[in-house]
């Protein structure tokens, strides 16, 4: 996987498109919103379907990455998707009070933020190879925040 992204990276800087542009297009955020949807769809399923059991099985596709290849050939259409099943999550989420659900809590702000960013771009219903890239590097992208809660 770190191959696959440092590949990606240097074509992506190869097509004349540097860290810094990438990482503001909206490709990327729809590859970070997905992954940030892995995380509160996985926090959902260890606190609520698993009764706080880590060691239980997850569903053996999250909710971003079932929605992957969606997004690499339409990212609108993928967000509207998204927004169906995302709700249940962020509904349990934001009612939810306690020590163990501040990593979905810090994982709905992060969506909130990428929502922001994403509403003064253009989402575009087609994908080029390059956006393609985009999206695959913003869903592997991994934040500073660890399982602990730390940053």
């Amino acid at each position: 996987v770190l191959d696959s992204v440092a590949f990606t990276g240097i074509l992506l800087k190869i097509l004349g498109r540097e860290k810094e542009e990438y990482m503001k297009s909206s490709g990327y955020y729809v590859g970070r919103l997905l992954s940030l949807a892995d995380l509160l769809h996985e926090q959902y399923c260890i606190h609520v379907r698993n009764k706080g059991d880590k060691k239980k099985g997850l569903p053996p596709q999250l909710l971003g990455n079932s929605l992957m290849r969606s997004a690499m050939d339409n990212p609108v259409q993928t967000l509207a998707r998204l927004q169906e099943r995302l709700m249940v999550y962020y509904a349990w989420a934001t009612k939810e009070q306690g020590e163990y659900i501040g990593l979905a809590k810090w994982a709905m702000i992060q969506m909130g933020e990428i929502a922001e960013a994403l509403s003064n771009l253009e989402l575009p219903t087609r994908t080029t190879d390059t956006m393609k890239a985009e999206i695959l590097l913003g869903y592997l992208a991994k934040s500073q925040k660890n399982e602990g809660g730390e940053q």
